[in-house]
């Protein structure tokens, strides 16, 4: 009510920030101060915005978020194809599926993380101008093959689940992000077989000695 004549302060215009419910910020009675944005005389209809009298929060970003910077905020959002995270009112960043593990399988964002829940990432890339802030969580636990080849020296006996298999070989997992490889050759020194799947399956446990290790 703006003095006898109702105005409309859409969900979008309330908050530079994401806003499910105009219910969840304001309350009827409050006192609010807002811009008009349209009046539209035919339809008698008047367009009012809060979060035009608020600085717009991308005018700053380049300034306070840098490439390699670790950041926190609340997760808002979570689709297939990564979550959003909010790093302050208005301004969100997101963090790709490809950028939660160093783990190949991982294919839902949503096994990862949940609405509401506080996260810490690094930032790996900044774009003001199509307001984007793209984030890494898996670069907070350090690259798995950093130090492989000390941790998986040549002749030592490694133990691990099979993740796959291909016409060649079987991939082997030895930790997080870091799988080995047995060609289909280097299976058996019994027989000759034709495909890894004639001794070996996927999540079949293997111990196998390490021929060659390289980051």
């Amino acid at each position: 009510d703006i003095g006898g004549v109702d105005a409309l302060l859409h969900v979008a215009e309330i908050s530079w920030a994401r806003v499910n419910k105009p219910a969840d910020v304001l309350s009827v009675g409050q006192q609010v101060e807002a811009k008009v944005l349209k009046v539209d005389a035919d339809k008698r209809r008047i367009s009012l915005g809060m979060k035009q009298l608020q600085p717009y929060p991308w005018d700053s970003v380049a300034e306070k978020y840098k490439v390699g910077e670790r950041v926190r905020g609340a997760v808002t959002r979570v689709a297939e194809f990564g979550a959003f995270v909010e790093l302050e009112p208005g301004i969100e960043g997101l963090i790709h599926v490809s950028e939660m593990s160093w783990s190949k399988k991982m294919k839902k964002a949503s096994t990862i993380l949940t609405p509401g829940e506080s996260v810490e990432a690094v930032i790996l890339a900044v774009n003001v101008g199509e307001r984007r802030i793209s984030l890494g969580l898996k670069q907070m636990l350090g690259d798995p093959w950093a130090d492989v080849a000390q941790r998986f020296a040549v002749g030592s006996v490694i133990e691990g689940p099979v993740t796959s298999l291909t016409k060649f070989g079987a991939f082997v997992q030895l930790s997080e992000g870091v799988e080995g490889m047995i060609h289909i050759s280097d299976i058996s020194a019994e027989k000759r077989i034709n495909h890894p799947q004639d001794m070996l399956k996927v999540g079949q446990a293997v111990k196998a000695q390490v021929l060659r290790s390289e980051e």
